[in-house]
């Protein structure tokens, strides 16, 4: 049975979670990480999603590089900014509160959604700045949908986070909240959030025209029914 899309995002953060600027060093060579980075369902889940990941704890400075190596994770100290694919900033809130989802072993939906909305804004934002996306889908990112409202909402439906997608000096803008008059608003669960990210980061690695074609006819299709004009 294959693993649902956000309990793999649960497992992959948690491997932060006890990351300490004095104990680096033990816990990323100890056994208990060692076994979480060579399980193999999340080193095929992720192939999909990152090749080189930067992880940026903000209150400590920590950064290092979750590298995909094919059957394996390989994690290094610091970040090498020519290489990664995305940079997420994780604070170390964040980390208590991932340890604390943990404790019983499990992971409930709401859980699950607090966590994978860490990821909402940042990867958005780092995928939108990759010259790809605006030199090969020019029709879809321009200027006549300048200012686009994008939630993510919780299963109950309780919670959600947001982000406003503001196109000005021919670049796009990434802003927590919502902001402005939308030209087109787009509302997501987290099975959507998690299929758009695939698609993207897919059509940014291989980058040929085939698959940016292929990406093209899925996105028209998931944007409607994802979206709607504002």
């Amino acid at each position: 049975m294959k693993a649902k899309p956000h309990y793999i995002f649960v497992l992959f953060l948690l491997f932060f979670a006890g990351i300490q600027s004095q104990a680096q060093e033990k816990i990323l060579a100890g056994e208990k990480w060692q076994q979480l980075t060579e399980k193999e369902f999340l080193v095929d889940f992720f192939k999909d999603f990152f090749i080189n990941l930067g992880v940026e704890v903000q209150e400590t400075g920590e950064r290092i590089t979750v590298m995909h190596q094919g059957d394996h994770f390989k994690i290094v100290e610091g970040i090498d900014e020519n290489i990664v694919d995305y940079i997420l900033p994780i604070r170390t809130q964040n980390i208590v509160n991932l340890i604390n989802h943990a404790e019983d072993g499990k992971i409930d939906e709401m859980e699950t959604y607090k966590i994978v909305a860490l990821l909402f804004t940042p990867m958005t934002a780092m995928t939108l700045q990759n010259p790809l996306m605006t030199e090969n889908l020019p029709r879809f990112f321009n200027k006549i949908e300048n200012n686009i409202h994008v939630t993510l909402t919780s299963p109950d439906k309780s919670e959600s986070v947001s982000h406003t997608l503001i196109y000005i000096n021919k670049e796009w803008i990434v802003i927590s909240g919502l902001h402005g008059t939308p030209k087109r608003i787009f509302n997501l669960n987290i099975e959507q959030g998690v299929d758009y990210q695939k698609h993207v980061f897919e059509a940014i690695n291989t980058n040929t025209k085939k698959n940016w074609k292929t990406f093209k006819k899925w996105y028209l299709g998931w944007r409607k029914e994802v979206s709607v004009a504002g």
